[in-house]
């Protein structure tokens, strides 16, 4: 499927095609950079994904994850096709294919930490790595995938082994051993660095993303150790705008940026990232309660048990009825004694919490697609983008 199949497609373009056309494109370069890797890394980072069984043996049926982010960045690559009425035309497409793999593992970095830190033992209905192989080479598989993302958007020179490289100032690394722990990396971004400006530009914004993920995890993590009623509407949108805004950002903005669009634009989707990314969360705080394994491969109320800021709560806690007081009541004893799960939906539900978090998901998605429109895509571009953020808040991401 190429994207001007996709573009000839009557109507509003279907998600889950624009998802296979990603992952079509977008695989291959995954693959390549856990090839980069050491041996057990390999094998690590190769289950994490779903492409092998835990002793690195093929997988056979395992669906795996959407790749919503490169998503977005390859069909905002198509934002700087002015001319042309294509929802990711082939030149642009390419350009933004290292951005979208960097965005890619970026996410996984995160989701592999995150699981450790969580103690999250399911991730897509599969164990977590750390469950597998233990904390140590979860930590050390996420560092792997952030240096990866990183190599990506660097022109491609020659590596020695294990990764250095083959020479300093003309001389073999001293360090270097008989035999390399990894084949050599850098073939993704193959142009020399002058000929891709844009590279520059977007891993200095990638860069900047890593940093605002790590502020919004330590701000969820203090977050936690309050109670829930004393936790703000804003504490709450700014950690989901770091936590989940941040990378589909990246994404939007990366893609454009890599596809040749303008400031204006860049800028423009930026905001509309922003937006999605809350309601995006918004959406996975109501699924986390009312939905669980179903949707997620999670199990119910995962995330409230973590003790992370869960919207339909604070809402519900906010709320000011007799419903909210009972609400508050029940959770007297802390985190440590919680009502048992179904009591516990049942009375934010009461409060209103979760008509609250549907308001303020669906008015958050609105101001996305409300950027979108202002960013004056080409049509093509634009439904595909459409498509792909209503999926994000209905369909998962």
């Amino acid at each position: 499927m190429t994207t001007h199949e996709l573009s000839d497609v009557p109507g509003l373009p279907a998600a889950p095609s624009l998802l296979l056309y990603a992952h079509e494109r977008t695989e291959p370069l995954l693959r390549e950079a856990v090839g980069g890797l050491q041996p057990e890394l390999r094998r690590v980072c190769g289950y994490h994904f779903g492409w092998t069984q835990p002793n690195g043996s093929p997988t056979y049926g395992v669906t795996p994850e959407p790749l919503l982010r490169a998503a977005l960045a390859l069909y905002a690559a198509g934002a700087g096709e002015s001319g042309r009425d294509g929802g990711g035309p082939e030149n642009s497409t390419a350009a933004a294919l290292p951005g979208a793999a960097a965005v890619e593992l970026v996410h996984n970095w995160a989701t592999l930490h995150d699981d450790v830190m969580d103690g999250e033992a399911l991730r897509r209905g599969r164990s977590a790595v750390w469950a597998v192989y233990g904390t140590g080479w979860a930590v050390l598989a996420g560092d792997a995938l952030l240096g990866a993302a990183s190599r990506c958007l660097l022109p491609a020179e020659p590596a020695g082994e294990n990764g250095a490289p083959a020479a300093v100032n003309g001389r073999a690394h001293p360090g270097a051993p008989s035999r390399p722990l990894a084949e050599p990396f850098g073939t993704v971004s193959a142009e020399p660095a002058e000929s891709r400006p844009d590279n520059a530009a977007m891993l200095r914004l990638l860069t900047r993303t890593t940093s605002r993920l790590v502020g919004g995890r330590s701000a969820e993590l203090a977050l936690r150790r309050r109670a829930p009623e004393g936790i703000s509407m804003e504490e709450y949108a700014a950690v989901a705008a770091a936590r989940s805004s941040s990378l589909l950002e990246c994404a939007l903005a990366g893609g454009a940026l890599l596809g040749g669009a303008d400031e204006r634009v860049v800028e423009t989707l930026t905001r509309a990232g922003h937006h999605l990314g809350i309601a995006a969360q918004a959406a996975r705080d109501i699924e986390d309660l009312w939905s669980g394994t179903a949707l997620s491969g999670r199990p119910v109320m995962s995330g409230l048990r973590e003790g992370g800021p869960s919207l339909p709560l604070i809402a519900a806690l906010r709320a000011g009825n007799p419903a909210a007081r009972t609400l508050a009541e029940s959770l007297g004893g802390g985190p440590a004694c919680p009502p048992p799960p179904d009591e516990l939906a049942a009375l934010i539900e009461n409060a209103g919490g979760r008509a609250a978090a549907r308001e303020i998901s669906a008015w958050q998605l609105t101001e996305a697609l409300t950027q979108l429109d202002k960013a004056a895509l080409p049509p093509a571009s634009h439904a595909a983008l459409r498509a792909l953020f209503r999926h994000a808040v209905s369909g998962g991401g």
